[in-house]
């Protein structure tokens, strides 16, 4: 009978330790206190939203005045447009103290660091400016057009209430189109859609206009544009 061993023999681990940072073999996660290998990700281009046809860039533009005009040299302008003469930044500064005016800048050319401005009073410089841009804002109300629809069967009370709602918009400068939707079995009240229509249109005559009598007929519509006074 051979003689047993009682003699201690290490045990080779039935796993090999990996070492640090390495990647599991089968997707498991790292050993504790392993550092994370580092995967380089290609740089994202950013997206270009300015010709997005939703994007529009609402800030409004910065305007530069005296101290904050950083250009070494500059190009004064009087308000009558005269081109007065360039001069250094330190220079033009004590010019305009001197007139007890303001410098406005109204253009910088990044090539030569030139800034042009106007000598002038800024506080009249902008109320004329605000006065001119809503007047530019008026202007452009005008030709932007705005639908009411209305029902054929609309009751009184209802009606008052669209050419309430008419006549806030004519007086702010929109055009207006009242329409009147009529489907196929409701074609047997076309003059009902009519009279409506004409109704609106004579409530409206101290703030909108129209160039046709009768409104216009469509293939389901009855409509007639009010024009803003």
């Amino acid at each position: 009978m051979p003689q047993q061993n009682n003699s201690y023999q290490q045990k080779k681990p039935s796993f090999t330790p990996r070492p640090a940072g390495a990647k599991p073999a089968f997707g498991g996660k790292p050993a504790f206190g392993a550092k994370p290998a580092f995967v380089s990700r290609p740089a994202q281009k950013p997206i270009d939203r300015s010709h997005s046809s939703g994007f529009q860039d609402r800030r409004a533009p910065m305007v530069f005045t005296n101290e904050n005009i950083k250009a070494p040299t500059i190009i004064i302008i009087d308000e009558e447009g005269t081109n007065v003469w360039t001069y250094p930044r330190r220079r033009a500064l004590e010019i305009a103290q001197e007139a007890w005016k303001d410098l406005v800048q109204m253009k910088y050319d990044q090539e030569t660091m030139t800034s042009t401005v106007k000598l002038l009073d800024y506080g009249k410089y902008m109320y004329q400016k605000q006065k001119d841009d809503k007047e530019k804002k008026k202007t452009q109300k005008s030709s932007w057009l705005k639908e009411l629809k209305i029902n054929y069967a609309i009751w009184d009370n209802d009606l008052q209430l669209k050419i309430k709602k008419a006549k806030e918009m004519l007086k702010d400068g929109y055009n207006v189109k009242l329409m009147i939707r009529l489907k196929w079995r409701e074609k047997i009240y076309a003059s009902k859609a009519v009279e409506k229509i004409l109704s609106m249109k004579d409530s409206l005559a101290d703030v909108g206009r129209s160039q046709f009598d009768q409104p216009k007929q469509e293939v389901q519509w009855y409509s007639m544009i009010l024009f803003s006074k």
